[in-house]
């Protein structure tokens, strides 16, 4: 019970509070829509997941393999917070970057005359050589499929990981959590 309400009362002051410190530490405009989105100061999966392994360790005891178990848990979403989620997000802003380089206004106009299939017909009826204009093809295929499979707003979304300090903050509010929560 306790292990639930500390993981959850820290996902939720997290998430609300990433509006905020997105303002203040990143200078960025305030967004209320930051409190539903990944990525951010703290990290809730980091908080939630030790609020989750401390409360555990608080009330079965340190020694308990459930705690172990669930040490073992905190640790590896941390690890994907940190490295797996956060290079996502650096492949997402190369190939935002990559899309928008080969493509400038593809993705600010509705004209299907500036999408990507339009200008690969384009390129493909000028070629000359077979061979040339298939592996052009096989290159425009793939960027028409990217771009298919963006969000609406035409771009990867590229803050969904978190960075050491982000990870650390979350694992500090986890901790604070569960104490505050078994103290009660």
């Amino acid at each position: 019970g306790q292990a639930l309400l500390a993981a959850t009362l820290c996902a939720a002051a997290g998430q609300l509070a990433k509006p905020f410190t997105a303002s203040i530490l990143y200078k960025r405009d305030f967004d209320p829509n930051a409190a539903i989105s990944a990525g951010g100061f703290p990290s809730t999966h980091s908080s939630a997941a030790v609020a989750t392994a401390m409360s555990v360790g608080l009330e079965r005891g340190f020694s308990d393999s459930v705690f172990g178990l669930a040490v073992v848990y905190a640790a590896l979403t941390m690890y994907d917070a940190q490295g797996v989620r956060r290079e996502v997000g650096v492949h997402a802003r190369t190939l935002n970057k990559v899309l928008t380089k080969n493509q400038p206004n593809a993705y600010a106009s509705s004209d299907p005359n500036r999408s990507i299939e339009s200008s690969s017909k384009k390129l493909l009826s000028s070629s000359e050589s077979d061979n040339n204009s298939l592996m052009l093809e096989k290159r425009v295929n793939s960027l028409t499929d990217i771009e298919n499979n963006c969000p609406d707003s035409g771009q990867l979304k590229e803050s969904i990981g978190h960075t050491e300090v982000e990870v650390a903050a979350g694992a500090l509010l986890g901790v604070l959590a569960s104490l505050a929560v078994y103290s009660i």
